[in-house]
């Protein structure tokens, strides 16, 4: 079994006040790893930061004081966003699941003790409170799984790409797969850059 993440994101602390949450959004890219907070699927899979949204971890609809708050705003892909909407356990902004309904923060280190990833990429459940927040985010999609199959190839490809480019042996058909890599690579490279 792996972590649901990569790398687990680290929502900065010390940033400067915006007028509008929405004017968070490059640095929320970045300290989320231009990646959905809550299934880690790269932005680019859904157009970069134009398809991304911005979730209110603790709902705006029902906290409006944390509407421009820097640590309750997750970088997150439209169908987690859509997913998860407004739901929320309780009263209480402080208090994000109540027994086995809720959601656990991404940039918590307890994230991932609630789901997990098997070795195919597909994200599972470890807990019932992973149960819930797995089939509200709809983390069950065929997408994410391959949207994480991709980035694991990618890296794959990045790395043999390099080990040929750096071979004194190469055939014509080697040299070409390698130049395909490359150029294939810097394709995605825009895509990932929007």
């Amino acid at each position: 079994m792996l972590p649901i993440q990569f790398s687990r994101p680290i929502r900065r602390t010390n940033i400067e006040v915006k007028s509008r949450y929405s004017l968070y959004k490059v640095e929320l890219r970045v300290d989320f790893l231009s990646k959905c907070g809550y299934c880690d699927t790269l932005d680019y899979y859904s157009g970069g930061t134009r398809g991304f949204h911005i979730d209110h971890f603790a709902p705006k609809s029902k906290f409006s004081s944390l509407v421009n708050d820097y640590s309750n705003l997750v970088y997150c892909c439209p169908i987690c966003n859509i997913g998860k909407s407004d739901d929320w356990p309780g009263t209480s902004a402080a208090i994000s699941f109540i027994d086995e309904k809720g959601y656990i923060d991404p940039c918590h280190t307890d994230y991932h003790n609630h789901l997990a990833r098997n070795l195919d990429g597909s994200i599972i459940p470890l807990t019932p409170l992973g149960k819930y927040i797995h089939k509200k985010l709809k983390l069950n999609l065929r997408r994410r799984q391959i949207c994480w199959l991709l980035e694991r190839m990618e890296q794959q490809l990045t790395q043999l790409a390099q080990i040929v480019k750096d071979s004194d042996e190469k055939n014509n058909e080697t040299k070409a797969l390698c130049d395909l890599t490359l150029k294939y690579f810097e394709y995605v490279g825009m895509l990932k850059s929007e």
